[in-house]
């Protein structure tokens, strides 16, 4: 006796599912980038094999027969399980590297810039990991992290990336307002507020008494735990939010916010980049922890034309 599986080949089974994807032999052959021709004969001997048809033949295209939706079902699964066994060895050989940095760093700072570092590395991939605590340091899977704390970080090399600089912010409309007012005036502005879940950061409180104005224990206004969403706000004309220079910036260049005053506090927890230490550095992850540290933000951007995802600057 002959078994089915010398008689029906993996490629026949593939145009097989095209087929029954596509619901046409024509467009399945596309898919597949063979004939029409080709994928109906496979067909015709797939049924012959089996002694009965897998689909119905429409002027519209093909469908499923119960015997060809049975054997779909079953087959799809195990084609997938071996197309993704396929991709993982492929990207196995690939460079690639984890990130991990914050929700609001990714966003607004590093997603736009990816593409100009896949341009002039094509063969490293980038794999950003969002996290907006730093418990899982040194933990996870990552290969960089840049964390919102100052560790300490045993096992870990340190660069920095940029200082903290806190400037105020807000929509261009609501900045003409607020701009020539004195601190203390501002406790009367409609102020955005951001809700810090893992560590105390720099608040609006710390900002006033930076500057010697005094202010109650809690101010009113609009709070987040997102500063994705307080930039939003700010941008939206809801209010004046406390802008980090280095995910702020981009904005001001832009236009869609602008610096209320002239104020700006350095506090002295700078921004690091964290790779582990190692005898055996992964070129990768040198190549990018370097790209990171020679391209971080800067207060001087605030005079630079905006940024051009398109052109390197």
């Amino acid at each position: 006796m002959t078994c089915i599986h010398e008689l029906v080949s993996d490629g026949t089974l593939r145009m097989f599912l095209a087929a029954a994807h596509a619901g046409s032999f024509t467009l399945a052959a596309g898919d597949v980038g063979v004939s029409q021709s080709a994928v109906s004969h496979a067909i015709a001997r797939l049924e012959r094999s089996l002694g009965t048809s897998v689909f119905e033949r429409r002027s519209t295209g093909v469908v499923l027969t119960d015997v060809g939706r049975r054997l779909h079902d079953d087959l799809q699964p195990g084609f997938d399980q071996v197309d993704r066994a396929v991709h993982a060895a492929r990207d196995a050989q690939r460079p690639s590297v984890t990130l991990s940095v914050s929700t609001s760093l990714a966003s607004l700072w590093l997603l736009p810039r990816l593409a100009w570092f896949k341009r002039e590395h094509p063969d490293i991939e980038v794999r950003c990991h969002t996290n907006d605590t730093d418990r899982a340091v040194g933990r996870d899977q990552a290969d960089i992290w840049i964390p919102l704390g100052l560790g300490p970080w045993p096992g870990m090399n340190a660069r920095h990336f940029c200082d903290e600089e806190i400037i105020l912010v807000a929509a261009p409309q609501m900045a003409e307002l607020w701009n020539d007012a004195p601190t203390e005036d501002l406790l009367n502005a409609p102020l955005l507020h951001l809700d810090e879940r893992y560590r105390p950061r720099f608040d609006w409180q710390r900002w006033f008494h930076h500057f010697q104005a005094t202010s109650p224990r809690r101010l009113p206004g609009p709070r987040s735990n997102d500063y994705s969403l307080i930039v939003q706000a700010a941008t939206d004309g809801q209010g004046i939010a406390l802008g980090w220079v280095h995910l702020v910036s981009e904005l001001i260049a832009e236009g869609k916010l602008r610096q209320v005053g002239t104020g700006i506090v350095r506090t002295d927890q700078p921004f690091n980049t964290l790779i582990r230490a190692t005898t055996t550095p992964n070129p990768s992850v040198e190549t990018f922890t370097g790209w990171l540290v020679e391209h971080a933000p800067a207060l001087k951007r605030h005079e630079e034309p905006p940024f051009d995802p398109v052109a390197p600057v």
